[in-house]
């Protein structure tokens, strides 16, 4: 796995034990993973996991309207769209945007219904 120091952009194989980039000496937490083919693939799951969820929940919104139903959990179930919709066009963004990819961090690769950190 590469790695990016986000101090001088400098490309290493692997994270040193130190935390210190070889080429700037800087200390640094926030070293980014430099892995564009398995940030694109998690990025692409995520947005079958969004279509998944919007398909699920017009399903659910078209059934509250025909059933007219008055569950409130069925129909606060249907604002799970929102979200969805926001994190597909935004992975999408991010797909998009290969020349200008830097690196991620490990959060980023999280899905945005396992804590919002997808998005």
């Amino acid at each position: 796995m590469k790695v990016r120091c986000p101090s001088c952009g400098y490309i290493a194989d692997k994270l040193p034990p130190s935390l210190r980039c070889p080429k700037c000496d800087d200390f640094s937490h926030d070293w980014l993973i430099y892995d564009w083919e398995s940030f694109a693939s998690m990025k692409r799951r995520h947005i079958r996991y969004n279509l998944f969820i919007i398909g699920v929940t017009l399903i659910n919104l078209l059934l509250a309207i025909t059933l007219e139903s008055t569950d409130a959990f069925q129909w606060l179930f249907t604002l799970l769209f929102i979200p969805a919709i926001i994190s597909l066009f935004y992975c999408r963004k991010q797909l998009d945007g290969e020349s200008e990819y830097e690196g991620h961090r490990g959060r980023a690769l999280f899905f945005w219904l396992f804590g919002f950190g997808g998005v």
